[in-house]
This record gives C-alpha cells, sequence and structure tokens, in this order.
C-alpha cells in the first residue's frame, strides 16, 4: 500500500496476523521469519497489531532476522507511516529498540530524518518514556548509535524543542550528559522560553534520587545561564525538598542575597528533614559569600561553557576540582 493511513492489509482479525502473534508471544523466531518473508504480500504492507503487542512490548520484539529479511526482500527503509509520519527508525527510536536502528542504519537510513512533528530519530528517543532500568539502558546505547551515526545532538522539533530539553524533562542524567559530550547547547530555549535547564528543574521533585542535582550540574558546568535571581523563591518553593538542587543552583551565582521570607515557601517537615542544610541556607541572609566561594566563580566565569572540559585538567587536588564543579557539600558557607 502506498500509505500507512489506509486501512491495514492485514487485520488484527486476519489469519496471518493470529499465526503472527502466536509465533511472537512463543519466541518461534523462524515462523515469524517465515509468515514475514514468505506470505506478507506486498513487502511494504501494514500489519495490524493490538497496543498490547510486540511495538509496546519491547521484550517480544520482531526479531532482527525477519526485518532484514524484510529489508533484502525490498522493504522500504524510509517509508512514513501513521499520522505522526514516523519512520521504521522513529519507530525503532521511541520503543529503545537499538538492534533495529542499527539495522535500519546499516541499510541506508537518514538518521536525521524528520517525521510529522520535527522530530528525529534522536530526538523522539530522547522524550520516550522508560520505566526500568533495562529500557533506559537500551536508550542510551541507541543515542550513543545514533550520535556515532551523525545525528545532530541539537536538532529542534516543531517547538523548538531539543534532545537535551527532552531528556531533562525525562529526568535522564546519563542521556544529558551524553548530549552535552557531543555537543548540545545547553542555554538553548523552546518556543515557549524554556531552557534544558528549567525542565530539569520542573522534573525535579519526582525524578529519582540524585538524578536532578546530576543534571542542573552537568547543564551549568557545560555554560547553562542559571535561573533568574527573582525567579529563584519559585524554584525553591518547586525544589525545596531536594537540597542538592538548590545548593549547585545557589552556588552558581556570585552573590544572591537570602532573604528570611523565603522560609515561609518550604514546609516545615521539609525543613526538619534537612535542617543542616536550611541552617547555612538562611544563616547566609544579608551575609556576603565567603572568599573562596567568590574566587570560584571568578575562576568558572573565566572558563565559562568549557568548565566541565578544563577543570579536571588544572593542577589542583579532587577536592577542590570538585568544588569547582559545583559538587554538592550538603551545606553552604
Amino acid at each position: 500500500m502506498s500509505s500507512c493511513d489506509s486501512p491495514p492489509d492485514y487485520p488484527l482479525s486476519s489469519d496471518l496476523v493470529r499465526r503472527l502473534k502466536s509465533a511472537l508471544a512463543t519466541g518461534d523466531k523462524d515462523t515469524v521469519q517465515e509468515l514475514i518473508c514468505t506470505e506478507v504480500k506486498p513487502v511494504d504492507a501494514v500489519i495490524e497489531l493490538a497496543n498490547d503487542d510486540w511495538m509496546k512490548e519491547p521484550s517480544a520484539q520482531l526479531p532482527a532476522g525477519a526485518l532484514l529479511a524484510l529489508l533484502e526482500h525490498g522493504a522500504t527503509i524510509e517509508l512514513e507511516c501513521g499520522p505522526g509520519r514516523d519512520t521504521p527508525l522513529h519507530v525503532a527510536a521511541q520503543h529503545g529498540l537499538d538492534e533495529h536502528a542499527q539495522l535500519y542504519l546499516g541499510r541506508g537510513a537518514r538518521v536525521d530524518a524528520r517525521n510529522g512533528r520535527g522530530e528525529t530519530a534522536l530526538s523522539a528517543a530522547c522524550g520516550a518514556a522508560t520505566r526500568s532500568p533495562d529500557e533506559r539502558a537500551r536508550c542510551l546505547r541507541l543515542c550513543a548509535l545514533l550520535l556515532r551515526g551523525g545525528a545532530a545532538a541539537d536538532a529542534r522539533d516543531e517547538d523548538e524543542r531539543s534532545p537535551l530539553h527532552k531528556a531533562c524533562g525525562r529526568a535522564r542524567p546519563s542521556l544529558c550528559a551524553l548530549l552535552l559530550r557531543h555537543g548540545a547547547d545547553a542555554g538553548a530555549l523552546d518556543y515557549g522560553g524554556a531552557s534544558p535547564l528549567a525542565r530539569a528543574l520542573q522534573t525535579a521533585t519526582c525524578a529519582p534520587p540524585a538524578a536532578p542535582q546530576r543534571m542542573v550540574q552537568a547543564l551549568l558546568n557545560h555554560g547553562s545561564p542559571s535561573v533568574w535571581p527573582d525567579a529563584f523563591p519559585k524554584v525553591l518553593r518547586t525544589c525545596a525538598q531536594v537540597p542538592t538542587v538548590i545548593e549547585v543552583l545557589f552556588n552558581s551565582y556570585t552573590q544572591l542575597c537570602v532573604s528570611e521570607s523565603w522560609q515561609e515557601v518550604i514546609p516545615e517537615e521539609v525543613c526538619q528533614m534537612h535542617e543542616r542544610f536550611y541552617r547555612s541556607f538562611f544563616a547566609l541572609a544579608h551575609t556576603p559569600r565567603c572568599l573562596q566561594h567568590l574566587c570560584r566563580c571568578t575562576i568558572r566565569k573565566l572558563l565559562g561553557k568549557k568548565c566541565f572540559h578544563l577543570v579536571p585538567q588544572l593542577p589542583l587536588p579532587e577536592t577542590l576540582q570538585n568544588y569547582l564543579l559545583l559538587e554538592p557539600e550538603g551545606v553552604l558557607h
């Protein structure tokens, strides 16, 4: 068929789909490959599968051997399907199917092809939900594969969101670090004016432990502008229960006047839980920061966007290097 928006060639109720689902359920790769390669006509035919079938369950994914056979029989590697106009590479990226993606790229799939939402495969992968550590690991491998294949780390979708925006919105610090190593712009703004840092702060309270701090730290060490000072009380209200994020962000300012009135935006139980940190935080009200901190800010300003790469090369003890890179200490000075 010429369009994936047309009715499927093999609907859910067809005999072929019934046998294909049975073979997928039992892991019978030989039968899957035989059905796909001998009974599906034409080679680009649309097969309807229910939402709980193989494309929704990575552990029951279509064997790569069957895909290879389809490609060898002339399947179109750039065929756009569905209302989102996703290519096979987009679908593989959305579901973390790194073996499939490797196969498509090896057969000439365009790594930066766009779907109907203006997303590249890398952008789609970074915005995909991942539930388990295995899914996150496969997504990370897939994104590394795409970047090695020439994917643009800063490709924007129709909303001007970059892959880094999406990785931060999904609280994926390892993925953020990968994108930043490949030149992603830590200060990019989407159409709404939000930066990756803003996305990381929005998800801080619902992210896995340490993930928000690692993302905020990485972004600041790669040149992300900090939050506008007047907006800091709002960040404090949102992220109070993640004091490491507050510490890293606060230390990115040379001097930020702490107001005692800010105590009102922090729930009492949160203050009690993190009493040592917030005691040191409010002790800085109307007090200048220490000379050591001011020296840190001067060095960071001099190094700019290259902080992450240049600080480890300085002839300094590791503890001082960590201090320059905003490693949290649990208290403020």
